[in-house]
């Protein structure tokens, strides 16, 4: 798929539908809808319309926290050569390949953060000013901040939010002995981010239809995924 005379959506379908099969072939039913983007710094693919028989039945018992652990534990075989796939089909280097799946809206997310040698030039628009000033906001509520705040337009429709530095020393320690209590923090911080998604919408002039996050608490980074109408 790397050569000349393939153009770079053709890439990008291939990308989608690699990963739908992918799915299907371990899960026994694959998405409905598999869209895969790409920047400097990030190869995204959203995911659509995706739930398995035993899922549906959590979900339906408002059980979505099993439902969520049973879904990444299996798809956990499938990071690997997902990853191989995408470094082979868009010449980038993957330091790290995530997920985050959204049980409600029947949605999930791939991250891709790829190794750039080059220094990436930050957004500075007043948009991405006035997102840092909300999300400190959001922060201050749960009495953290992080220590870098890093943002990523990916077309007219994706931002991509970096945070890193944000663990207190107390949190360290939950890490240590277990992540529970951290799970907890997770689910009050997406509920709290879905009560205020008028906020952004506010600031994007746009409406944000999914929301995903995901924390990485090994090298204390976490990423909010905003994808719009």
């Amino acid at each position: 798929m790397s050569g000349s005379n393939i153009t770079k959506q053709e890439e990008l379908t291939h990308i989608s539908s690699y990963v739908s099969k992918l799915i299907k072939s371990k899960f026994g039913k694959g998405p409905e809808t598999c869209y895969t983007t790409v920047s400097d710094q990030y190869i995204v693919v959203h995911i659509k319309k995706f739930m398995t028989k035993i899922e549906y039945e959590l979900v339906t018992k408002e059980d979505c926290a099993t439902a969520d652990k049973i879904r990444k534990n299996i798809m956990e075989d499938l990071l690997d050569p997902i990853q191989e796939t995408l470094e082979e089909i868009c010449n980038k280097r993957i330091i790290h390949l995530y997920q985050d799946w959204n049980f409600q809206k029947n949605t999930g997310t791939l991250l891709g953060v790829v190794n750039t040698e080059q220094k990436v030039e930050m957004e500075n628009s007043l948009e991405f000013m006035l997102l840092r000033n909300e999300i400190s906001k959001q922060s201050e509520f749960y009495q953290y901040q992080p220590n870098e705040l890093d943002f990523t337009k990916i077309g007219d429709t994706i931002y991509i939010i970096r945070c890193a530095g944000y663990l207190l020393p107390i949190e360290r320690m939950l890490i240590e002995k277990g992540r529970h209590i951290l799970e907890e923090r997770e689910n009050k911080i997406r509920k709290r981010y879905d009560a205020n998604i008028y906020r952004f919408n506010k600031i994007i002039k746009n409406e944000i239809r999914d929301i995903f996050m995901i924390w990485n608490y090994e090298i204390d980074e976490s990423y909010k995924i905003f994808y719009c109408k």
